[in-house]
């Protein structure tokens, strides 16, 4: 059942009008074991374009059923990665509509006697998936996995085709929003996209695709949920197991706890239940701990029902034990309070756009921790797995944002695409150690009267899903007309004093950010993290007296803020602060933008500002006076050089310094 919209003669689908439901289940990440087989299916793929005067017609024509050579020119298309910049024009750039792929694959007979998965992390931002001509998987979200048996269609012992339709078209319904303006042109009309937000709509298969295989009885999730008992860590576990026949036995199932050494710590049996491990190793955030980030192993195994001589199916997920918990001023993890500190982040790089490179990976999280840093927002939709992986093994604290740019038009049906993406968000996240919040929306329009029952219904739909976690929204309207932080158990604030509006009055900044942190507190009773705050800053551009643009007064700018920050923390109820951003990013042509957003302390290849040394040597010294820990200061001649070129100018500028 597909609806159309004719929007300039020219017939247009929006993600859920053609692609349909989500699929159900659990979404463990591929793993292998005794009982699992992975193939990863990255590589170069096929691909090419629907034609914009007809952009249905691969789905008319049925190009799922042969190869897509044969349908018209193709082009090789890296996958993971975002197509927009890999072709060497402007049609694949501001290209929207049905984007094709196809590759072939070898399935051996050996997985005949098994089940046989196909894995996405993610499309974005809709995808329909064939294999030899038969559909076997859907999904509507971008940044999010999804997966699908394809066991029936497979050419078992030969070659196969899998096709992937990617679409890229939003609507007013849609997570994220968006819409499609039409402007005239001597060759017609042509059609532009818009998102809602700030940041370029990368689209494709822009993570990484797995083929795996699965016992027939197998295990389709696992939900953990860990606490401390004085000296003791509890793993409260449940196993969903799926695969059985009606006159199937219940099979047994063994569960056990392996430190990062390798040895049984804890053991269990059945499909719930808790683990308690004696003086346990928990899960600290960087610096907070000597030793942080300790993961343990959780094996689950189903017995008594054998293939290949194996057991069934065995499954080991990594498991950090930490609580979080939060007052009315304070976050605290393992019953410590701590201050957050990091940034806004972007999944964004030259070429490959979001495409996930864990060369920029593993650069990024060594920088992080260069800074200092112990978090960061997955601003604005939920990050790779991949990326997550490194939080939980480096003690990275992250704010896990949905596809959030959610502003306004609170309709039932986007309502229910906004439900549906927290419910896989947290289906996908629930386990990790290094998220300790769900975030549901960015710089929605909360002052209208609509938002109350909308936000209202989200935050209950997320706490029924984990109430573990406080909820929280950016929010950027004031605290005089907003009317949904009365929901929140944690209020993020986005505020751009000294930019925007007030550019080049930076004698406001402090000011007007101790009025807004104060009043959100006083009014709620709840802990206020700053989510945002900076200034675009073009590298390598100076300017004595400092203006707008420049590293001298994005610095200048930052150290009102620091004041302030420090105002409030002492006060009590400033809970952390994120800058905004980590890094330059690439956004939409616009007359605000040249080349993307610059308000990162990095450019977007990952070279530091002056900005970047001040906030580094800011990070360090909060390191040491509230988590006493043994950082020394940056010692690098660069940071002593430009903080030190600094201080000599705004002596008393810098705050907690």
């Amino acid at each position: 059942m597909i609806a159309t919209l004719i929007f300039g003669g020219v017939f247009l689908y929006s993600f859920s009008q053609i692609f349909g439901d989500i699929s159900p289940g659990g979404i463990l990440y591929p793993r292998e074991s005794e009982s699992r087989e992975v193939r990863s299916l990255d590589g170069v793929w096929n691909f090419r374009l629907s034609p914009m005067d007809e952009p249905t017609q691969g789905l008319t024509q049925q190009w799922y059923q042969q190869e897509l050579r044969k349908t018209g020119d193709i082009v090789p298309m890296p996958v993971p990665a975002s197509y927009n910049d890999i072709g060497p024009n402007v049609t694949f750039r501001t290209f929207w509509g049905l984007a094709w792929y196809d590759r072939t694959f070898f399935a051996p007979s050996s997985w005949k006697d098994q089940r046989v998965w196909v894995r996405f992390g993610s499309v974005c931002y809709a995808a329909q998936v064939w294999v030899n001509g038969k559909e076997v998987a859907s999904h509507e979200i971008g940044h999010l996995p999804f997966s699908g048996e394809i066991s029936r269609a497979l050419n078992y012992g030969g070659n196969n085709v899998i096709t992937v339709a990617v679409n890229n078209t939003p609507d007013q319904t849609t997570v994220p929003q968006g819409r499609i303006n039409s402007v005239k042109t001597s060759d017609g009309i042509k059609h532009v996209l818009y998102f809602n937000f700030d940041f370029f709509q990368y689209s494709g298969i822009d993570r990484p695709v797995y083929l795996y295989t699965t016992p027939r009885v197998y295990i389709d999730d696992i939900s953990v949920m860990t606490d401390i008992e004085n000296d003791t860590g509890v793993v409260n576990f449940n196993v969903s197991i799926l695969g059985l026949s009606e006159d199937s036995e219940e099979p047994s199932i063994a569960v056990n706890l392996y430190d990062r050494d390798g040895q049984v710590v804890a053991e269990s049996t059945g499909a719930e239940g808790a683990l308690r491990v004696p003086d346990a190793n928990l899960w600290w955030p960087y610096i907070m701990h000597p030793k942080p980030a300790y993961l343990y192993t959780l094996e689950v195994i189903i017995l008594g029902v054998i293939v290949n001589g194996n057991e069934s199916d065995v499954y080991r997920h990594p498991v950090g034990i930490r609580t979080v918990s939060w007052t009315n001023t304070s976050l605290l993890i393992n019953n410590h309070p701590f201050y957050l500190r990091g940034f806004g982040r972007h999944e964004d790089s030259d070429i490959r756009g979001k495409g996930v490179d864990y060369s920029l990976i593993t650069k990024d999280y060594n920088l992080i921790k260069w800074f200092g840093a112990n978090g960061y927002r997955t601003s604005h939709y939920p990050y790779a797995e991949e990326i997550l992986d490194f939080s939980d093994r480096q003690g990275i604290m992250g704010l896990s944002l949905v596809d959030d740019h959610i502003s306004s038009g609170f309709s039932d049906e986007l309502l229910n695409n906004h439900k549906t993406s927290l419910s896989e968000l947290i289906r996908r996240d629930k386990n990790r150690p290094s998220v300790i919040m769900w975030s549901i929306a960015n710089e929605a329009d909360t002052d209208e009267d609509d938002a109350v029952p909308y936000f209202k219904e989200v935050v209950t739909h997320v706490k029924s899903l984990d109430r573990t976690r406080a909820v929280t929204q950016a929010i950027n309207k004031s605290y005089k007309t907003d009317k949904v932080a009365q929901f929140l158990d944690v209020i993020c604030i986005n505020e751009y004093y000294g930019w925007g509006s007030t550019v080049g009055i930076q004698e406001v900044v402090k000011h007007q950010v101790m009025v807004d942190v104060t009043s959100w507190h006083q009014l709620h009773n709840k802990p206020v993290v700053v989510s945002e705050y900076g200034t675009d800053t073009m590298a390598g551009y100076h300017s004595l007296p400092s203006s707008g643009g420049s590293e001298e007064y994005q610095m200048e700018v930052m150290s009102q803020q620091f004041e302030a920050f420090d105002e409030a923390h002492s006060e009590g109820y400033l809970a952390g602060e994120m800058i905004w951003n980590f890094a330059d990013f690439m956004t939409d042509q616009r007359t605000k933008r040249v080349n993307g957003n610059r308000k990162g302390m990095l450019t977007r290849t990952r070279q530091p500002k002056a900005s970047a040394h001040l906030l580094r040597w800011r990070y360090h010294s909060l390191a040491r006076k509230l988590d006493n820990a043994t950082i020394a200061r940056p010692a690098d001649s660069d940071t002593h050089f430009y903080v030190s070129s600094w201080f000599a100018r705004s002596p008393q500028g810098a705050g907690e310094l």
